[in-house]
């Protein structure tokens, strides 16, 4: 297996990001661990608020994406995330942290994340021409994002009990900045047309019935829901709760949570460098039973040590699965759909936390965060059943 040949451009932009999800993920972490303190119901509100936007206004996010190209989207969204994240510094200088000033944040960031995220996940197709070399390009982009929001929850840790909250919103303003010059500078090789009906309502029925109709998409995309719905609620209000419960330090609970993404960093390291495998369907089965696998050891862990070590198999599993399923997914969606597919796939991955969310707060409360994890664990079972049994997924023609 030959090393992918990825243009510099893309590198660039890739090494800039990580400056953007720094700052992002050391807010995300602090609007968390600031709401959980005001209770669990609070921090599932907070969370469930920053995806609701997503999930109304995806559609039409990644429909706008098509229709002005994903590089202009992208730049606007990045102009949007930075005045809501220095609104914020000023809101708490002025206020403090109530609860609704936390939801209202919320709900900002969820709102610009509906029409930047659908972007952002087809940038990588606009550098890479070649199939063969997308695997790659995305693992690339992918571990520049695992290595920031590594960093960013025990940075986070830290940094709410030295500068507030405030001052980890102006931490974000900063890496927006960065994210902005680069997104003026660096210009994909390849260029997406324009499609003018992609923002009426005939043009988002039919990405969705596209979708729909082309086979393999319906299974990758429940998939990703069922992972989703397992392990982004149990990792990032399921970590903070369980801290709380078991009398661990906002800067253990940090670097608990970080340790989900150091290992998403391993593996996508790796397929950054090699590339992805070509039987797709097996790190695709494989991934969730990892996931698993590392839930259920959280469930039970008494230590934070013993914590990090599940969480980064956590990551492990989740990266095995994702560098194959989301490379598959974008390949299979056609040249003029490509951000309304994306749509479809954040859509997939935010809308089961809607539910999720609120009861994993209400589960906590219940029957404490143990079993509440265990149960993600069996959950996420479900999607690697889904692989196995899907014939399409199995016999793919699709080389990533």
């Amino acid at each position: 297996m030959s090393r992918p040949q990825i243009p510099r451009g893309f590198n660039a932009w890739v090494a800039t990001s990580v400056g953007s999800e720094l700052g992002s993920g050391v807010l995300a972490f602090g609007l968390t661990w600031i709401a959980s303190g005001h209770g669990p119901q609070v921090a599932s509100w907070v969370l469930t608020l920053t995806v609701a936007p997503s999930v109304a206004l995806g559609l039409l996010g990644g429909a706008v994406a098509d229709r002005f190209g994903a590089s202009r989207v992208m730049i606007f969204g990045t102009s949007a995330l930075m005045i809501v994240s220095g609104g914020l510094a000023a809101a708490v200088a002025a206020w403090g942290t109530p609860p609704v000033l936390l939801m209202v944040t919320a709900a900002l960031i969820g709102t610009v994340a509906a029409f930047h995220r659908p972007a952002v996940g087809v940038f990588p197709r606009l550098f890479v021409a070649d199939s063969s070399v997308l695997g790659a390009a995305m693992a690339r982009a992918g571990m520049a994002s695992q290595l920031a929001r590594t960093i960013a929850p025990p940075l986070g840790g830290l940094l709410i009990g030295m500068i507030a909250l405030s001052g980890v919103a102006l931490i974000d303003v900063l890496g927006c900045v960065i994210m902005l010059v680069a997104l003026l500078l660096v210009h994909p090789p390849l260029k997406q047309a324009p499609v003018a009906e992609a923002v009426t309502f005939r043009g988002m029925v039919s990405g969705i019935a596209t979708a729909r109709t082309t086979r393999g998409v319906s299974a990758l995309l429940l998939c990703v829901a069922i992972v989703a719905g397992a392990v982004i609620p149990a990792v990032l209000l399921g970590i903070p709760l369980a801290a709380r419960e078991r009398g661990w330090t906002a800067a253990e609970a940090g670097l608990i949570e970080a340790g989900w993404i150091a290992g998403g960093l391993l593996s996508g390291a790796w397929f950054a460098w090699r590339g992805t495998v070509s039987k797709a369907w097996r790190p695709m089965a494989a991934g969730p039973m990892i996931v698993a696998a590392g839930l259920g050891l959280l469930a039970v862990s008494a230590s934070s040590l013993l914590a990090v070590a599940s969480t980064t198999l956590i990551g492990i599993g989740v990266v095995v699965f994702t560098a194959h399923v989301f490379p598959t997914y974008i390949l299979l969606a056609p040249p003029t759909m490509l951000s309304r597919f994306q749509s479809l796939l954040i859509l997939v991955q935010q809308a089961p936390q809607l539910i999720v969310n609120p009861l994993i707060g209400l589960a906590v409360a219940a029957v404490g965060a143990g079993p509440t994890l265990a149960m993600s664990g069996v959950i996420a079972l479900v999607a690697s059943l889904v692989v196995l049994t899907d014939r399409t997924l199995r016999t793919s023609a699709v080389d990533t």
